[in-house]
């Protein structure tokens, strides 16, 4: 008996490409977001693709922060979270949704640097944050890959 895949939807799996921020200049030392919060309702995971300048190994990279919400306006906006899957005693602490970029560096002549951050699907809006914790100025993007 041979069995014929399912077809729906997202089968094979559905896929989007959201770009938060293009080679956009970030001052020194400072976090920012580009609002408004981006819809990403249907799907499971985004993966979020972080690169930005960097000319020396030892400088202090770019940070990620994300955070999840029910509307495009950033309402219930969350930044921390608790996964309760583990039985662990009470009461229970709460995590920062931040990366960090340290130790990213491609090295010379390329003068980047990238990493990828994988999150479950935590509302159907979300917003990015990147925190340039160099005292220069970078060009940083950030893009998403959505995945159902």
């Amino acid at each position: 008996m041979s069995t014929v895949p399912t077809q729906g939807p997202c089968n094979p799996a559905c896929t989007k490409v959201v770009r938060f921020l293009t080679d956009h200049e970030v001052p020194a030392n400072v976090g920012i977001s580009l609002p408004p919060y981006t819809n990403i309702d249907h799907y499971r995971y985004i993966n979020i693709f972080v690169r930005f300048s960097q000319t020396a190994g030892d400088e202090p990279p770019v940070d990620l922060g994300v955070i999840f919400a029910f509307d495009a306006n950033g309402t219930m906006g969350a930044r921390r979270y608790v996964n309760l899957e583990q039985n662990v005693s009470s009461p229970q602490s709460t995590n920062f949704i931040e990366v960090s970029g340290r130790g990213s560096w491609h090295g010379s002549p390329h003068n980047i640097s990238s990493y990828l951050a994988r999150f479950p699907v935590m509302g159907p809006f979300v917003e990015v944050f990147v925190y340039n914790r160099a005292a220069i100025a970078r060009k940083v993007s950030v893009w998403g890959y959505l995945v159902s």
